[in-house]
Parts: structure tokens; sequence; C-alpha cells
């Protein structure tokens, strides 16, 4: 058994179903994998299922207990005697043999290539054979180069040209242009009142002020500036509440007595610490505006639980983005947003109306494992191949990893699934849908459902 669950397991469960010898259990105090029944997942995928569910990366390659396919199949074989594995049997392990057998072949290549160099001098009575012998050797490793590069551009044009069941006749533009407000906040009353209340609002939570950033769409809103707004705001509340509290324990009369200076001081020293937590990022951590958290004032948190029904309905916004990791700020904090999105977990849902806008982000980057071959991979990943489907009230998105050499080692790091498949329920009856892919990023616009006017537009 070279698969072994570390100290690092949050007891989540993802892994324990996907094993296919059942050798997953609950221990204690963290999920075990028996070695008796643990067979890597060889015979039945080509890689490891745990290692590909689990969201905190805790399956790993036990270094002290190593087997080889042959005793991992031949232990799949006696666990599941009802089962044909035959000889062409998944595994992990054969994943390299083809990059073997071509090494192998262009190691031959050179060395043929070195032998006909060296029978070049040997041979000075006929010059003219070895040249042309030569140009065809040198000219064998140039075609595969040639045919690979445009490979990967012919599939990203045919990405967006994809249709499925349950798609409109009519263009993604046609309908984004038609259902472009995603609330009453982008225009009117709305937003003027949330431009007036800059100084109030920038108490809220981090994520509810750039949901109504996202949502008002102006220049003179963002988390920023109303978070600023609303420290200076909390330079005047805090000592008036405090000279409050003055009044309730002293009477009236305090207001005229050097004693309410201490109850003022006391205000401005509560707004000045308060402000500098806020803007911790920015002062202790040197981050950009863009990137800094801003967190709630003492009263934002009961603000914003008051607020967020009336927000959503305002903004259009029915699903956030999630955050992976509250407040935490590394490279840690973007491989933890990547690994979400190799889940299909980073989307959006917004109410426009008339349609529900579906808004996907793919996977963005290949994950730096450290392994030896990391280098000949690229940087960026490769665009997913996908299908959508609406069914049974949901909208079901698969996404599936097809560069071989990216798929392969999905079986090596943990978190890293082939493939992942979400299903978002809608809250209204979908006619039907249009959608675009680009840049990683699927779009899509479910349209509602409003009677025979709907479907004799659109079908």
């Amino acid at each position: 058994m070279a698969t072994m669950i570390t100290a690092e397991c949050i007891n989540c469960g993802a892994c324990e179903p996907e094993c296919p010898n059942n050798a997953i259990s609950q221990g204690d105090p963290v999920y075990v994998i028996d070695p008796i029944l643990c067979t890597e997942c060889v015979g039945f995928h080509d890689y490891e299922a745990c290692a590909a569910v689990c969201p905190v990366d805790c399956c790993v390659t036990d270094p002290n207990n190593v087997e080889t396919e042959e005793v991992l199949i031949a232990r799949a074989r006696s666990l599941h005697q009802d089962v044909d594995f035959g000889e062409s049997f998944q595994s992990r392990f054969r994943k390299a043999q083809p990059e073997e057998g071509a090494a192998v072949t262009a190691a031959t290549q050179k060395a043929s290539t070195k032998a006909a160099t060296v029978a070049v001098p040997t041979e000075q009575k006929a010059p003219p054979p070895p040249k042309p012998a030569a140009a065809p050797v040198a000219a064998k490793p140039a075609p595969p180069q040639a045919v690979q590069k445009p490979a990967p551009q012919v599939k990203n044009e045919s990405k967006p040209k994809k249709t499925f069941p349950n798609e409109l006749p009519v263009s993604f533009e046609e309908i984004s242009n038609q259902y472009r407000s995603s609330g009453s906040l982008a225009k009117g009353l709305g937003k003027f009142l949330v431009l007036f209340l800059q100084p109030v609002l920038g108490a809220l939570p981090h994520q509810t002020k750039k949901q109504l950033e996202v949502a008002v769409q102006s220049p003179f809103f963002s988390a920023a500036g109303s978070t600023g707004l609303n420290i200076l705001h909390n330079a005047v509340l805090y000592p008036l509440v405090c000279m409050g509290v003055a009044i309730i324990l002293h009477g009236p009369e305090v207001l005229f007595s050097q004693d309410i200076n201490m109850y003022i001081f006391i205000g401005i020293l509560l707004a000045v610490a308060e402000g500098v937590y806020r803007l911790k990022d920015g002062i202790f951590r040197v981050k950009p505006a863009e990137e800094m958290t801003f967190p709630a004032s003492v009263y934002g948190v009961a603000l914003g639980i008051i607020l967020q029904p009336v927000l959503e309905r305002q903004t259009g916004m029915i699903r956030d983005v999630p955050i992976p990791v509250d407040g935490f700020y590394s490279k840690g904090f973007v491989e933890k947003l990547e690994r979400e999105r190799r889940y299909g977990n980073v989307y959006t849902v917004e109410d426009r109306g008339g349609a529900f806008l579906l808004q996907m982000e793919f996977p963005r980057w290949v994950p730096d494992i450290g392994l030896p071959s990391r280098s000949q991979l690229p940087d960026e990943m490769p665009d997913y191949d996908y299908d959508l489907a609406l069914k049974n009230g949901q909208f079901i998105v698969k996404g599936k990893l097809t560069d071989e050499r990216v798929r392969k080692i999905s079986s090596s790091v943990g978190a890293f699934p082939p493939e992942f498949t979400t299903v978002i329920p809608l809250q209204e009856r979908v006619l039907g849908f249009a959608h675009h892919f680009a840049n990683k990023l699927l779009q899509v616009f479910l349209l509602k459902d409003k009677g025979s006017h709907g479907e004799r537009i659109y079908r």
C-alpha cells in the first residue's frame, strides 16, 4: 500500500465512498486506509480516487511501503474475482510507458544519426550519398513539432461552437444585450442611495461590499473607498456613543464637566484602533487596495445580516464565489482557489430578471507538484472539454481534462481530479440556455419560462 492518510485529514468523508475496494474507514482521530484492501485504484482508474477528491491533499504516498503494479493488480483480482480486468486494465503506472517508449525511440534515432555521421568521414570516396541520407534524418523530428503546435489552437477555436440539447437558437450576445441589469442598484434611486450611504455601508463585511461594488457599477463606489469613509464616520460616531454612555451613568450635567473629555478620548481611541485593524493589510503587509480585505466594523456584521435579504433581491446575486481560506493571504490562498476551480466550485449565479446568468471559472494553472517532469508541462492549464445539460430543474456542468500530458499527473497529486461535475439547482423553470466559453470562463444565460410568449420567441 503506497497511499496513506496524514494527520491533516479533516474527516470530511469525501474519500470513503470513492474507494472501489472499501479500504477506507473512519479511524481515531482521522480516516485510515487498510493496506490489505488498498490497490491504489489499479484496475479501476488511471488515478487514485481518494487523492483526487481530498480537499486538503492529505492522501499521499507512503515512502515506507511502496508496491508494484503487479502486486496491486493481483490484489485487485483477488478481492474482485467476479471482475475480468484483462491485460489492458487501467493503472496510473501505465501512463508513463508511452513517454518512455517515445524516449527510447528518440534515443534510437539519435544513436542512428550519430552512426550515420560517424560513417561519413570513413567513406570519403562517396560524399554525396551521406548528405541525402542525413537530410531525411534531420527532417524527421521537424514534422511532429509542426503538428503539435497548431493542435491546441484548433481545440480552442472549436470549444465556443459546441451546442447542446435545450440550447436556444439565439446567440449569447443577443441575450446578453437584452438582460444587462442585474438589479435595481445599477441605476436610479437605488444607485443614488448606495452612493449617499457609503459612510454607513462601509461598515459591512468585505464580501458584501464587493457584491455591492459589482452591482452598482460606479467608479464612485468601492469596497476600499466606502471603508475609508466609514472609518471617518466612526471617528465621530464612537465618541458620540461614549458621550451617551456618560449621560446614562452620570446624568446630563456630565456634558458640562471635565469628565466628558475622558469619554470622548475613549471613543476616538476605539475608532482609531478599529480603523488600524481594518486597514492592517495595507499598513502591515503593504498590499495595494485591490488586494486588501476590509473587515466589518463592530456593528457591521449585524448590519450585514439585516440588509442581506434586501441586498440579494436588489443586486440579483444568488450565489457568490466561495472563499476557500478566509483571511489567509499567501501563495497558498491562490492555490486553494485554483483547487476549487478544479472541482467546479468557483461560479456565481445572478438573477437578471427574465434570465439567470451563470459564470463559472475553469482551472487556469497547472499545479506546481514538484515532479521532475513538471518543467516539461505548461504553466497555463489547457482548456477543458465540457458538457452542459438542463435536466429536472437543474443545470449540470461537466468538465473534463483531455490533455494527456497534464491529465496523467492527476494520479500523482491530491485534489486534482481529471474531471468534475457541478449540479446547480434552479429557483425557477427554465426554457433553455445560451452559452459562451473563452479565456477559461464559461458564461451561460438560462432563460426563464415566462409562458407561451417566451416559447414563441425562442423556440
